[in-house]
Order: C-alpha cells, then sequence, then structure tokens
C-alpha cells in the first residue's frame, strides 16, 4: 500500500461499528484542523460496517480483513501503511470536539518532549445521545500494588481539571502519538520470532495502551493531558471513581468475559515485559496482596477468568525475549524513576 503523507495519520479500526460511524466520522470531517489522513482497517465485521462506509465515505482508505486480527496488528498495520509527524489511534465509538486535533497537534508541535498526548475524555451516553459531564478518561495512573485505573473516570467534570498535566502514559480511546518516539519503543524480534510492533500484537485487544506507555517511560519520554481537547466515550469495559474492593468488584460483574480474560493476561504480559526487578521486591507486598485477592475471587466467583492465566503461560517465553529487547535497546531510565509514578 502507497504511504500517504500528512501531519497527522489516523488510524480506525473496526469491529461491527455501524451504529457508531455516522457520528465518529462526521466529527472527524467536521475538525477545524484539516491536515490528516485517514485509513480506517476493518476487522472482519459480520455487521454493515463495510458497506456504510463504502457508500457514505468513498473517499476513505479502507482495509478489509476477513477475521479479527486483534486491535493491536490491525493499528501496527496503519502505522506502517502512513508516513506522518503524528499518528492518533481512534476507537470507533468515540466523539471528537471540533478543536480536539487543533489543540493536540499546537501543544505537540510546542512540546518537543511530548510523546503521547490525550484530551478531556468525557463520557458520551449513546443509547441517549448525549454528551455527558461525567470523565471518562484523563489518562493512566499506576497506583503501588501495579493496577493500573483512569484518572478521574467516574468523577463529574467540574472544571478541576483543566489544567495541562503529565501523566505516566494516556489512554488508548483516541490517543496521538509522535512517530518518532513509537519508532525508538518498537519492539523488533529475530530469532524466528518475526516480531516488529508497536502495539504488542500478543495482546490483541486491551491493555495494549498500558504496556506502550511503560516502554514510553522506559525510554525517557513524557506524555501529557490536555483538558482543552475534549472528546466524548461510549466505552464498554468501566472502572470508576471508587477503588475500594467492593466497588471492584461490583464493576467486574458487568464486564465482558472476553474484556476480563485478555485484561487479566495483559496485566500479567505488561509487568513480566517492563517492569524492574528492584521494584517488584520494594512493592512486592502491595502487588502480592493484590494479586492473591483477585486470583481468589477468580477462584470462587469468576474461573472463565483463569483462561487468561493459561494464555499467559504460552507467551510467557516470547514476552520475555520481548523484555530483553526492552531493557537492552529502549530502557533509559532508573527503577527509581519509574517507581515516583506509582502513587
Amino acid at each position: 500500500m502507497e504511504k500517504v503523507k500528512a501531519k497527522l495519520a489516523i488510524s480506525l479500526v473496526t469491529s461491527n461499528g455501524t451504529r457508531y460511524l455516522s457520528f465518529c466520522l462526521k466529527s472527524v470531517f467536521e475538525q477545524t484542523s484539516q491536515d490528516f489522513s485517514l485509513l480506517i482497517i476493518d476487522n472482519g465485521s459480520n455487521d454493515d460496517t463495510v458497506r456504510f462506509i463504502k457508500e457514505n465515505y468513498p473517499q476513505i482508505s479502507l482495509v478489509e480483513h476477513p477475521k479479527n486480527l486483534g486491535f493491536a496488528k490491525a493499528h501496527n498495520q496503519a502505522i506502517c501503511w502512513s508516513d506522518s509527524v503524528y499518528v492518533m489511534m481512534l476507537n470507533q465509538d468515540i466523539l471528537l470536539d471540533k478543536n480536539y486535533l487543533l489543540r493536540a497537534l499546537e501543544f505537540l508541535d510546542q512540546h518537543p518532549e511530548a510523546a503521547a498526548v490525550s484530551g478531556k475524555v468525557l463520557a458520551w451516553d449513546f443509547e441517549k445521545n448525549q454528551r455527558t459531564k461525567l470523565i471518562d478518561s484523563l489518562g493512566l495512573r499506576v497506583l503501588k500494588n501495579h493496577r493500573v485505573v483512569e484518572i478521574g473516570q467516574g468523577e463529574e467534570d467540574q472544571g478541576q481539571f483543566d489544567q495541562n498535566e503529565e501523566v505516566f502514559g494516556v489512554s488508548g480511546a483516541v490517543p496521538i502519538y509522535r512517530r518518532s518516539a513509537l519508532d525508538e519503543v518498537k519492539v523488533t524480534l529475530d530469532q524466528g520470532l518475526k516480531v516488529s510492533e508497536y502495539l504488542d500484537e500478543d495482546f490483541f485487544s486491551y491493555k495494549e495502551d498500558v504496556d506502550l506507555a511503560y516502554r514510553l517511560r522506559l525510554a525517557g519520554f513524557k506524555s501529557f493531558y490536555l483538558p482543552g481537547a475534549v472528546a466524548y466515550h461510549d466505552r464498554t469495559a468501566k472502572g470508576g471513581v471508587d477503588l475500594s474492593d467492593r466497588a471492584v468488584k461490583r464493576a467486574r460483574r458487568g464486564k465482558d468475559r472476553q474484556v476480563k480474560v485478555y485484561s487479566y493476561k495483559n496485566h500479567l504480559l505488561t509487568l513480566l515485559k517492563n517492569e524492574f526487578f528492584g521494584n517488584f521486591i520494594k512493592f512486592f507486598f502491595p502487588i502480592f496482596f493484590y494479586e492473591l485477592k483477585k486470583f481468589g475471587w477468580l477462584i470462587f466467583f469468576e474461573q472463565s477468568t483463569l483462561a487468561g492465566l493459561a494464555m499467559y503461560r504460552k507467551q510467557k517465553k516470547k514476552a520475555l525475549a520481548k523484555r530483553k529487547f526492552i531493557i537492552k535497546k529502549i530502557r533509559k531510565i532508573s527503577a527509581d524513576e519509574l517507581a515516583k509514578w506509582y502513587q
């Protein structure tokens, strides 16, 4: 495929997204900044997604896969097939405020130290087609037990987060990355594994944004939350501002089985690939008791999620090879510098 040159390359990965696309694409083409290319990769949709795109947006470059290759692999393809200064990974269930791209690109142009940015992502009540004041994500926060949460999720936006802020990493709902930074943290392995990835394709879907956030941090890059760039998200896998055990368990009951399986597996892979051994020791007790409680819950109430543990074991050898590459080629900061982000 011939590479398209633009300041920003937007990749939109679709999967049975017909109900969202008229809203999402309308918000993209109404942006005040139009210096972008758009590539849609469809992951084996069996609804009217492909027909809708072809009939209503024939000008859009569209790649059709006969089956679902995974969120990570599809976005990796889109990055490789484009040529731009910045890359945006867009979810199909996102609405963009008309100035989202303008605000984000202005910040990236003015702050070369920024490798990734995301705006104030608020909840979109799709069934009522209402843009709410409830916060979906302001970025990623890592707790001392290494659970990763969305900053502000579930809180009402009352202007309390209206300052630009550096964050551990950005959520995968609507992030924009500096391509040169992505190139520096891409994992490339030979040894018969044939791996060359921006997003880890073994993750398939879920938590790949957390893994990428870790690698950017390890390489010494910075990520930022920009309140002036606003988007709305109809999130299917929701957490919440309440971090108590009871609230976490309540939230898990409403999650899709596949989300829970992949999230569990990919959380373990992220730690295996990216964390310093010294930080495992330093935060041993918070990590141990969190994982123990989680495992106990799965044993008694959610045995189906344990399939993620079996998948993790199968992928562990490859993940360790990726860890060696990260230590040798990507890691530039110390364990203490990374540990400063654990709250």
